[in-house]
């Protein structure tokens, strides 16, 4: 309780974004790995003509649309955010971190808004294929804007592509591809979004199973099953494959990240993983004497 009310402006401020962020988060990767296998299961009923891919289709595109709709609303906050908390860092590099966002709103949420409302309501007022057609380019939509707003997340993490300008004071693009083209941010981006794959089919599996459970719905549970096992085996690959590649990046690039990751305070050769363990408030320098865990479990040469 002392540690909320002794808490900056800016320590609230962090507080703020880091729970809406959270919050945000809970919704997105679940939107994501939805809008592919919703995509799929439409294929499926416009290449065999069967109802029931319909069906199972359309009851999985109205989970998406509840996430997604949470999805942008608690996006839209935290875009207020920067503005309201973060103003300064807003002006200091808005010319770098804005480029994305805006690409982000401009490309990628202008073609889902546009195309979301032939998905949910054209399903009688235009043909199949232009119905499945903008299906998937929901789905592309959503998947651009996961690609923009994790280049604008990796470049804070790894700044490249920039220089300061004195004269204005203020940090400015030079190199939009160095920007848009960062292996943090290629590495960021198919391991979120492979990530996103994953956790959509086990949602997939999840519910079907309990249909299967309760006996309700079998025929659409086991569709929906078959679907989603298959994409969700593919996917566990990826992830593996691209969680591989987005770790060796953190190495290579951000060694100090991989530091924080492992609850380390001081690079050795052999350290353990601090699997579990709770920070010491008291601790205000690397090599100061204090204890910087209050409580740790830590795996040893990990």
């Amino acid at each position: 309780m002392d540690l909320l009310l002794n808490a900056s402006a800016v320590g609230w401020a962090r507080g703020q974004f880091a729970l809406t962020a959270g919050y945000h988060w809970i919704f997105v990767p679940l939107t994501l790995g939805l809008a592919v296998i919703m995509s799929i299961m439409e294929t499926m009923y416009v290449r065999t003509g069967d109802e029931k891919w319909k069906k199972t289709a359309k009851f999985w595109q109205i989970i998406f649309g509840i996430n997604f709709a949470i999805g942008v609303a608690t996006g839209i906050i935290l875009e207020f955010q920067f503005g309201t908390n973060w103003s300064n860092y807003s002006l200091f590099v808005g010319d770098i971190f804005g480029a994305p966002l805006a690409i982000e709103g401009i490309v990628a949420f202008f073609l889902e808004a546009t195309f979301i409302s032939i998905m949910f309501f054209g399903w009688d007022r235009v043909s199949k294929k232009m119905h499945l057609a903008s299906t998937w380019l929901v789905t592309l939509g959503a998947t651009l804007s996961a690609f923009w707003i994790l280049v604008a997340n990796a470049w804070m993490q790894y700044p490249i592509g920039m220089e300061f300008n004195p004269e204005t004071m203020r940090n400015e693009m030079v190199d939009f591809w160095a920007v848009a083209g960062s292996p943090v941010a290629i590495n960021k981006f198919f391991h979120t979004v492979t990530s996103s794959w994953g956790l959509g089919a086990a949602f997939v599996v999840g519910v079907s199973s309990w249909y299967l459970i309760k006996k309700r719905h079998q025929d659409f549970a086991l569709r929906s099953i078959k679907i989603a096992t298959i994409f969700g085996l593919v996917s566990f690959i990826l992830i593996a494959v691209s969680g591989d590649g987005s770790a060796y990046e953190v190495t290579q690039k951000q060694p100090m990240k991989l530091a924080a990751m492992e609850g380390l305070y001081e690079g050795k050769e052999g350290a353990g993983l601090v699997a579990v363990g709770l920070l010491n408030p008291k601790k205000e320098a690397y090599n100061d004497d204090v204890n910087p865990y209050l409580f740790k479990i830590e795996i040893p040469k990990l």
